[in-house]
């Protein structure tokens, strides 16, 4: 009889019926309610655009790398064949690689110009100290997963990157060497050091990244977006408390007034976040993806000769990411004493990097009001851009 009843009801009677009871197991139209509509700051939104923008790209990597997966053989026979192959005989695999590989070199640069954001605002300070945490790992996660990407099409250039980038540990105290011999599958580079790549590639940093994002996204959720300092200053001419109180009271959740200063509990200026701010991460991602379709199909990705570990005429050339560290290399192996001292100075600014929220304890906000961590931040960059340089000119001789 219920079966009958449920037949013979219109077709939009039995839709509306079927979203209501989904929709009360799974609270869904709340949930987009409350992630729609929720307050965000009204200046700087273009900018707060790049995190959502980060993390479109990085979807679009999983997709992008689950098509090459159907054709990728994981192995030193067969894993630049399969991409010679994507180049020469499939040119929607050619095209696919492209998106990949300008994939990569796109979100290494946005989730940088994201950080760099979050850092000039001051967003890591509290209560988001877990939120900067979080997002500095997941630069490190692309870094890894850009550099072992790298590692994986087996022609001349992955081969002698995993030589160079497995070498890395060896100047590791005490537990360089047994790294190296684990990651490698024993002293040279073979085919248990690319299977080996391949999982780290595939899973390992996958596995790290996603559930890195999942914390990111719930502390984000949390605590709100707090956006730059220019959204906290009050008018001159009125009492700053009363409009402290005022924009607090007005400030929809989930700004956390508890857990932070008064002056900064809330924004100036708020709007919704659809359509307002919606609109701009839907207008930059689309335009970062665009870019990438359009140099995938016009450029592609590069493919050296076959691996040749014999060959004494082929001179490595890194990935542009990569290369401040490969012009360190270069000093490095002259004297094991300055491999190890380059290699813990880069280890310590990583740390400074990640710990940043607790080391800078100060309620100041604006970048010029925050000398000390301001200044050691523009020498770690000076210092990264010099060694470029360095390397690009040692390289091409400009």
């Amino acid at each position: 009889m219920i079966v009958r009843r449920w037949v013979t009801r219109p077709l939009k009677s039995r839709m509306r019926a079927g979203m209501e009871w989904f929709d009360d197991r799974t609270g869904i139209t709340e949930l987009l309610h409350k992630g729609l509509y929720e307050a965000v700051p009204k200046k700087g939104g273009w900018a707060y655009a790049l995190g959502s923008a980060t993390l479109a790209l990085i979807l679009l990597q999983l997709f992008s790398g689950i098509f090459l997966l159907l054709d990728y053989v994981p192995s030193v026979t067969d894993a630049f064949n399969s991409l010679d192959y994507l180049r020469s005989g499939d040119a929607f695999g050619a095209w696919v690689r492209g998106l990949h590989l300008w994939g990569s070199y796109i979100l290494i640069f946005v989730i940088g110009l994201h950080m760099l954001r979050t850092f000039l605002s001051a967003s890591y300070k509290r209560p988001r100290e877990l939120n900067w945490v979080t997002g500095a790992l997941l630069f490190f996660l692309v870094l890894g997963l850009a550099i072992t990407g790298a590692m994986l099409p087996w022609d001349q250039a992955a081969y002698w990157t995993t030589v160079v980038v497995t070498n890395i540990p060896h100047y590791l105290p005490l537990i360089g060497d047994g790294i190296r011999t684990l990651w490698r599958g024993g002293d040279f580079v073979g085919p248990i050091t690319l299977t080996r790549t391949f999982a780290i590639h595939v899973w390992v940093l996958p596995f790290l990244m996603f559930s890195l994002i999942g914390a990111h996204l719930y502390l984000l959720r949390r605590h709100g977006e707090f956006g730059a300092w220019i959204n906290y200053d009050t008018d001159p001419g009125e009492d700053e408390e009363k409009q402290i109180g005022e924009r607090i009271r007005r400030a929809e959740p989930p700004y956390p007034t508890k857990r932070i200063s008064r002056r900064y509990a809330a924004p100036r200026e708020t709007v919704p976040f659809f359509p307002n701010q919606l609109f701009k991460d839907v207008v930059l991602s689309t335009l970062l993806i665009a870019v990438i379709f359009i140099m995938g199909l016009i450029s592609g990705a590069p493919l050296d000769a076959a691996s040749n570990p014999a060959t004494l005429s082929y001179v490595p050339t890194p990935e542009w990411f990569f290369l401040p560290l490969d012009q360190f290399l270069v000093v490095a192996p002259t004297n094991p004493l300055i491999a190890i001292g380059v290699f813990g100075i880069i280890g310590l600014g990583a740390a400074l990097m990640v710990l940043l929220p607790f080391i800078d304890r100060s309620p100041e906000r604006r970048p010029l009001r925050r000398p000390e961590v301001i200044v050691p931040a523009l020498f770690m960059a000076f210092t990264v851009i010099f060694f470029a340089v360095l390397g690009i000119n040692r390289l091409y001789n400009l």
